[in-house]
């Protein structure tokens, strides 16, 4: 009897998945995470909402760094052909980064004000989105990385393109990755913060290509601080990630490993740390494989381990979370997406919250510039049990 490869990719899973752990990889977040309500999901009104990463203030409460930008088409501004930006995709030139507050780490989060938003500057790498923040507390000082981007008319492909297309990567290929500091969370509301004038990592075109995007840092066992980020290969047609390393959290990061650039480990939207007890490397990423090698289901939340930041495998229970929400009154909702994945710790070391950004509907496929209730996103902050 012949066994269809999505049949042999889902026995491969399930095989995997009862498997004992080996060494000291014995997480398994998927067991760990708890039913939601209302009070667990965060939505900016006329808003789309992504990209949310928290932390304790020194005043106790949490707060929500996260992306948004408005619903609806946008205007010309600078750019005749502005209507590529028209609803979801405005992300790529209209994304800003604004802050919400809660009392408790799984919310309810009510949004404060922007903290960074596209000036249009023409001298300036970062003229227009900010996205993709994650905020850090290190050696005594907050950390914000982001995304942001300029324009380049210097485009070149051996690819047929649309005069759309075409446009559309005149500011992808200039994403690049930033960061933001301050002494405490006063200083990015108020304004009082530092946001450094260059960027920390760029497409080098030697390894990485087209964007670099997707930053995540942590801070090693040896002091170092470590990048995890995602980037793109030539006539790959598929995500990388890479590795950087820095000897302060500001930089200069250089190149440190390539994470996985095989199309069964395809990824996005990595977010890592070091578990010291475990004395290894982890990372949250979406899974962006059809394989069936790190989950049964494409979009899925899956788990990345290394003991050393170069040589990374699945982890011994690699997947954290199906695109699916489980609801503390008994239902369960199917997600279009589920992505850009956040740990938030306890001052002691200990998981509380996943933090991901959701849709129930693809915004990507609504051609129209008006929302439906059900088209809209929201950023979800999933308890997480200690055993």
């Amino acid at each position: 009897m012949r066994l269809s490869s999505s049949l042999l990719a889902s026995l491969f899973f399930i095989l995997k998945t009862t498997a004992q752990p080996t060494s000291s990889d014995d997480l398994d977040l998927s067991a760990r995470l708890r039913p939601v309500d209302s009070a667990n999901i965060f939505i900016d009104p006329g808003h789309y909402t992504w990209c949310g990463s928290a932390i304790r203030g020194e005043d106790g409460r949490y707060y929500l760094f996260y992306s948004r930008w408005p619903h609806g088409p946008r205007k010309p501004d600078d750019d005749s052909l502005n209507r590529i930006f028209n609803g979801f995709k405005g992300w790529q030139k209209y994304s800003e980064i604004a802050v919400a507050v809660s009392d408790g780490p799984t919310g309810p989060y009510h949004h404060l004000k922007t903290i960074l938003k596209g000036g249009f500057e023409t001298d300036r790498w970062d003229r227009y989105t900010f996205h993709n923040p994650q905020i850090n507390f290190f050696e005594g000082r907050y950390y914000l990385y982001f995304i942001s981007n300029g324009f380049t008319d210097d485009m070149h492909f051996t690819k047929p393109l649309s005069r759309e297309q075409l446009h559309w990567y005149k500011y992808n290929c200039t994403q690049r990755i930033g960061v933001a500091s301050s002494p405490n969370i006063k200083g990015f509301l108020n304004g009082g913060f530092r946001r450094n004038p260059d960027h920390l990592v760029m497409p080098d075109s030697i390894r990485t290509w087209e964007v670099t995007v997707n930053p995540s840092v942590t801070r090693g066992p040896d002091g170092r601080y470590y990048m995890m980020y995602k980037s793109r290969k030539p006539d790959l047609g598929h995500m990388t990630f890479w590795m950087a390393v820095a000897p302060t959290p500001e930089g200069p990061f250089t190149h440190y490993a390539e994470v996985s650039t095989r199309a069964d480990m395809a990824c996005e939207d990595p977010y890592l740390w070091y578990d010291h007890r475990r004395a290894r490397f982890y990372a949250i990423a979406k899974y962006f494989s059809r394989t069936g090698n790190l989950a049964p289901e494409f979009g899925s939340l899956v788990l990345l381990t290394s003991t050393d930041g170069k040589d990374w495998l699945p982890a011994w229970q690699p997947l954290v979370s199906l695109r699916r929400l489980r609801f503390k009154d008994g239902h369960e909702t199917t997600l279009a997406h589920l992505e850009r994945p956040f740990l938030l710790f306890d001052r002691r070391g200990r998981m509380q919250a996943l933090f991901a950004a959701a849709s129930l509907r693809d915004p990507y496929k609504n051609t129209s510039v008006s929302v439906l209730p059900d088209e809209n996103t929201f950023n979800v902050h999933i308890p997480i049990g200690r055993r």
